[in-house]
């Protein structure tokens, strides 16, 4: 193939790869190693259309996994993806959009995570069912220090309880695989060989289950938390003072 062969084949791989396996497992990989995964706005609306998918077809089981070295490094600080408050505003807007489409997604939702899970990346594995991450994994929330915006506030404090939400917020302190599980930040700290196993585990248990079973049983386990899953208004603050 030419220069110019290789050139047009770079331009073109699709930037989230998207695997079926059998009728009800859909798994989305994030495509973009050279930026570590990092979310720019063609990334997050392909997210935001394959997740609404989920809303009318028959995936029983969303998996997110990251390409590469890291499972997905937040917003893409390119120059150009990065100019300017109202483009970060743009974006931030989208991303917490497309997480609040994932936190209510109507089938289980599974974060495979490895290397980083950082800002909106973190908040992405925040707002999955199932957070499983192998030892070398970490997550940190930078964005309000880098940026004065914290995505999906509400969503961390359900998780782990507003007090650890707010250190880990205003101190951006990158936080390891055993003590996001100790946290409840993580479900499963599990070796890659290991989480195919349990993804399988848990595909027999949805093979036989009505989708509308998975559907009921998520509203009604997060009924309590709806408050927490639904638009943080700090947020939403936020991005209107950045644009």
């Amino acid at each position: 193939m030419d220069r110019w062969g290789k050139s047009m084949s770079k331009l073109f791989v699709d930037i989230l790869k998207v695997e079926m396996r059998g009728k009800y497992t859909k798994t989305l990989f994030l495509n973009r190693p050279d930026k570590a995964n990092a979310m720019n706005s063609e990334l997050v609306r392909r997210l935001t259309e394959e997740i609404v998918k989920c809303y009318s077809d028959q995936t029983k089981l969303l998996i997110i996994r990251g390409e590469g070295k890291h499972f997905c490094s937040g917003f893409d600080r390119d120059p150009e993806a990065f100019k300017s408050a109202a483009s970060r505003g743009l974006l931030g807007v989208e991303i917490e959009s497309m997480l609040q489409i994932l936190a209510g997604a109507p089938c289980v939702t599974l974060a495979h995570i490895h290397g980083a899970a950082v800002g909106g990346g973190a908040d992405m594995v925040v707002a999955c069912d199932y957070r499983c991450a192998t030892a070398d994994a970490s997550m940190a929330f930078p964005g309000f220090n880098l940026i004065g915006v914290s995505l999906g506030n509400s969503r961390l404090s359900q998780r782990i309880g507003p007090d650890q939400a707010m250190k880990l917020i205003l101190q951006a302190r990158r936080v390891g695989a055993h003590e996001a599980f100790k946290l409840g930040m993580v479900t499963n700290v599990i070796e890659m060989d290991a989480i195919e196993k349990f993804t399988a585990e848990l595909e027999v248990v949805l093979e036989e289950t009505p989708k509308e079973a998975v559907t009921s049983l998520k509203q009604s386990v997060r009924q309590v938390a709806n408050r927490a899953f639904g638009s943080d208004i700090f947020t939403e603050h936020a991005l209107s003072a950045s644009s």
